[in-house]
């Protein structure tokens, strides 16, 4: 007897699960076309990036039906990173066909601290999937028509410091007890993205044979696309300490020193700086 209960009960919940499906089959007839058009990539930056799926929805039947809802995730190489849903009323005339997009903004990763390994990589894959809520009519219901997509997208590249050189401009030793010499100090910042990068800060620092000889920063620089931005710097010195420093200066290839740097970006409403060294 309880196994007779027990029976009942599991097809009482079996049944109408069963005959869902089986009218979705049945009615699938009924369902449209659901077909990716393109996706474009609109843009991207440290933050991620902004793309638009544009899908056709084709009308099959000889009357109207309603695009009632659209619900979809988005996953950058397999982690999801966008989980949206929202109601539609698109009514689709009979044997007619209809166009419409997502625009979504898609973050590359969850905190700030990952976008530097992150940077290593070349591309990512962005997938799309989920599904088109269709209404077709009192007796039928609604119906859902499963949508995908996938794109290679480009990973943004960290800002690039290259030191240049050190060029001896002039020498005054017309004083004995002040002599003055003028030296050049240039280097690049290298952006390689296809988007313009703001930079609030750089700073620099320059020392050789154990003295530091010059360190600063320049704020606010924008990086062009793909493109190096040349810094240089005035190199004021003075004194009779000069006199043993100023040959090594301009004989690097025999002299120690060390070139370092650090670059300010912002990535997801922080700022982060980015060091650099020469030699390495």
């Amino acid at each position: 007897m309880l196994h007779h209960l027990r029976t009942l009960a599991l097809n009482a919940i079996a049944l109408p699960l069963l005959s869902c499906a089986l009218l979705q089959g049945r009615f699938s007839e009924y369902a449209p076309e659901v077909r990716l058009k393109e996706i474009n990539l609109r843009g991207f930056d440290f933050n991620g990036a902004d793309l638009e799926y544009i899908y056709t929805i084709r009308n099959k039947v000889g009357f109207g039906i309603t695009f009632s809802k659209l619900a979809f995730q988005i996953a950058v190489d397999g982690k999801r990173m966008v989980d949206a849903s929202n109601d539609k009323n698109i009514v689709i005339k009979a044997n007619d066909s209809t166009d419409f997009t997502i625009v979504q903004r898609v973050r590359y990763v969850e905190t700030v601290e990952a976008i530097f390994e992150f940077a290593k990589k070349d591309a990512v894959e962005v997938a799309l999937n989920g599904a088109v809520g269709i209404y077709i009519n009192e007796l039928i219901g609604s119906l859902e028509v499963p949508i995908e997509a996938k794109k290679t997208v480009p990973v943004p590249k960290l800002p690039q410091v290259h030191f240049g050189s050190l060029d001896f401009e002039r020498m005054n030793l017309s004083n004995p007890l002040n002599p003055q010499a003028t030296f050049t100090l240039r280097f690049n910042v290298r952006n390689p993205n296809p988007f313009e990068v703001k930079i609030p800060k750089v700073e620099y620092a320059f020392s050789a044979a154990g003295t530091s000889v010059v360190s600063g920063a320049r704020t606010n620089q924008v990086l062009k696309p793909q493109a190096d931005s040349a810094i240089t710097v005035p190199v004021n010195l003075a004194g009779r300490n000069i006199v043993e420093l100023v040959p090594k200066l301009r004989d690097l290839n025999s002299t120690d020193y060390r070139f370092t740097s650090a670059v300010e970006f912002a990535v997801m409403g922080q700022t982060v700086s980015l060091p650099f060294y020469y030699p390495k």
